[in-house]
């Protein structure tokens, strides 16, 4: 007998399968019969869906007991999978890899999205088969954290293992292979941070690095579309030279960007007329849209970017979010100049342009002249032969009368839509993805009410705001007080933001020691009603756990009823064990309660501290220990902080600390929690402990 849920036709299977995560669908209709085997296979094989390991509610257990098993013994789940993510924040990602050594051999896999992932032996090992049998489309996004390790010039006392040299070093040659006649890649998306350590791997597709190898070797010949972001551009110049079929690249320049360690753009001079840079030249002829995002704060800088585009010469389109900012006195370019249409023809352009067909701009520049010099502005490209002759003429500029910026732009939407944005109040970094832009940055401002009334009409895709809470850490008469007036932000709704973020100084060593009252009272009184406005608030970051303590104690009142109940991901800084007042050091011993009383399906706990790992201390700890007997009182407290956390919050599925320990204390909090956690999966370094539940 047919059930009625089989007459559905198959799209409206589709339909109800794009809204769930692909273990729900395994877990809920897998094995039913062969119909739905099939549309779960289907479902896989399309593009972008497929094992999507990001989800914060997605418990260990049930992966290795369940998903996991399922997956690898069904050949009809491996052959239909074509697309797999993987965040780093989900342990699940790298037992996937570590169990799953022949991942390789999933016949259909093209495209692989690896989001601060941990870099493993195991891991390069399979992406280097993966480039070279599988993967057309790859997203590299490495942690950050994780270079922390190699960053020795600083600290050449400290030791690193050999262990930690040979992963990195395996990294170094697996980029090399990516721009390799190895590699088949299409498509590629990378992101490193700034590497300050001794081994350099922004030099690894120097001519010096592969100097040993032929030349023929090292050009990866299907490789079309590259998306990279970066500090040092000196790996751009050796990517190009690699790729030679390169069609589409786009690059974002991380802030204070410079060419390599040793040619510091900041203190200059570049010149064009250097010998090794005249003789240089970028063979890019299939080259056909570059696209630029970064900012520009010296001269030397700008004229990098100037000698850049004139090797540039065959592209035809062109697109650049530029930030402008004076911020160095011996820049006259930057500090003396309107950026018109003469700056952009003489600074951004190629002196070549044939072949150039379209270009988009959009800069933001510091600008000390009144608004009525935006006439001037536009009027420069109405009479500049070269924009009159593009029909390139029909621009827009826009005066911030708030923080003297100018904005520039080729398309008229965004310069329109800027004014109602209230531009005094968003961070211009953001504007750049306009009208992409799913997270906004604005100031804590008491015009913020009129933009959060608003909101929901302005950016139905934003699901994310990031204020700047300032110098909110201590109590200084120097910080401006709160303007915002409470009552303006009661009855907002938003109903797309799901995720909110108070302060942007999450780092160890930022737990607040200090405290004010009244100070207190006021943010607790702003911050409650803000985090009420989301219909559904899943994503919480707050600078300090006090904020949170403060707002029960001062404003229990404002704060939305359940406002806090669906919170599945929370992150905030925990004060020091060492250092401050002895009531702020005392506060840790609240957390539990509190989590386990406001936030009782909580998912996700990331802390940041700026010493050890526990956090509830009953008195203040010695920094330095001397004796195993207060090794082991420190190990003793950190099992019971664990264990009353995973009692009283039965949904945690993830413990992320960032802290920093001595190295004696590590053996000793690796056998306890292997001893009390057994089947959890947990990950401990000096200045990080990870557990996986």
């Amino acid at each position: 007998m047919i059930s009625r849920l089989e007459i559905l036709p198959n799209e409206v299977f589709f339909n109800i399968f794009s809204h769930l995560s692909w273990n729900e669908i395994l877990t809920s209709f897998w094995s039913l019969n062969e119909r739905f085997n099939s549309l779960v296979c289907s479902t896989f094989s399309m593009n972008q869906t497929g094992i999507i390991i990001r989800q914060t509610n997605l418990s260990y257990k049930i992966f290795l007991t369940k998903l996991f098993p399922l997956i690898s013994n069904c050949s009809f789940l491996i052959n239909s999978i074509r697309h797999i993510h993987f965040d780093g924040s989900n342990s699940n990602s790298y037992d996937f890899f570590n169990q799953n050594g022949n991942i390789h051999n999933y016949p259909n896999l093209k495209s692989l999205v690896l989001n601060q992932i941990y870099l493993s032996e195991l891991l390069i090992e399979n992406l280097c088969l993966l480039i070279q049998y599988r993967l057309k489309e790859l997203t590299l996004i490495l942690d950050e954290d994780i270079f922390k390790v190699f960053r020795l010039e600083d600290k050449p006392y400290v030791m690193v293992s050999s262990q930690v040299k040979k992963r990195l070093l395996m990294f170094k040659d697996l980029l090399n292979e990516i721009f390799s006649e190895k590699c088949q890649l299409i498509s590629l998306r990378l992101d490193i941070p700034c590497d300050h350590s001794y081994l350099n791997i922004y030099q690894c597709l120097s001519s010096s690095a592969i100097s040993n190898t032929s030349k023929i070797q090292y050009c990866c010949m299907t490789l079309r579309y590259v998306d990279i972001r970066l500090h040092y551009t000196c790996l751009i110049e050796h990517l190009i030279e690699h790729v030679p079929n390169l069609e589409r690249l786009s690059v974002y320049l991380r802030e204070s960007w410079n060419r390599n360690k040793l040619w510091d753009l900041t203190i200059g001079p570049f010149e064009e007329s250097d010998t090794m840079l005249v003789n240089k030249k970028f063979d890019v002829k299939k080259l056909k849209y570059f696209i630029l995002k970064c900012a520009v704060n010296y001269d030397d800088q700008l004229n990098y970017l100037k000698w850049f585009f004139n090797n540039l010469s065959n592209v035809e389109k062109i697109k650049i979010r530029l930030r402008i900012n004076g911020v160095c006195k011996k820049s006259p370019i930057i500090n003396e100049s309107i950026v018109d249409a003469n700056f952009i023809r003489k600074y951004l352009m190629s002196d070549t342009t044939n072949n150039l067909i379209h270009f988009n701009f959009y800069i933001i520049s510091i600008c000390k002249l009144l608004s009525n010099y935006t006439e001037r502005t536009i009027n420069s490209f109405k009479i500049h032969p070269f924009f009159i002759e593009r029909q390139w003429t029909n621009v827009k500029c826009l005066f911030d009368p708030i923080k003297f910026y100018q904005h520039l732009s080729s398309s008229s939407s965004c310069i329109n839509n800027l004014s109602e944005y209230f531009p005094d109040l968003i961070f211009y970094s953001d504007i750049f993805f306009w009208p992409n832009l799913k997270y906004i940055e604005v100031d804590f401002h008491e015009k913020v009410h009129l933009y959060l009334e608003r909101f929901n009409e302005l950016f139905p895709n934003v699901s994310c705001i990031k204020f700047d809470m300032g110098s909110q850490t201590y109590c200084d008469n120097s910080i401006e007080p709160f303007k915002m007036k409470q009552h303006k932000l009661t009855d907002i709704q938003l109903r797309y933001v799901t995720r909110l973020d108070f302060g942007l100084y999450f780092c160890r060593g930022f737990g607040s020691n200090g405290s004010c009252d009244d100070r207190n009272k006021e943010r607790a009184k702003i911050l409650a009603p803000l985090i009420s406005m989301p219909v559904q608030l899943s994503y919480l970051r707050i600078e300090q756990f006090q904020w949170l303590l403060h707002i029960i104690q001062y404003a229990f009142d404002e704060l939305g009823e359940n406002a806090l109940i669906n919170v599945r991901y929370l992150e905030f800084c925990v004060p020091s064990c060492n250092y401050g007042e002895n009531e702020t050091v005392l506060l840790g011993k609240n957390l539990v309660p509190f989590l386990s009383k406001y936030m009782p399906y909580l998912q996700t706990l990331c802390l940041w501290k700026r010493d050890d790992f526990p956090w509830s201390c009953t008195r203040r700890w010695l920094k330095y220990l001397k004796t195993t007997e207060s090794i082991n009182q420190h190990a003793a407290r950190f099992e019971q902080d664990l264990c009353e956390l995973v009692e009283q919050l039965k949904q945690l599925v993830y413990l992320d600390i960032h802290g920093e320990i001595n190295d004696e204390k590590l053996e000793s909090y690796r056998l306890m929690v292997q001893k009390r956690f057994s089947d959890a999966h947990f990950s401990i370094e000096k200045s990080r402990f990870r557990l996986w539940i």
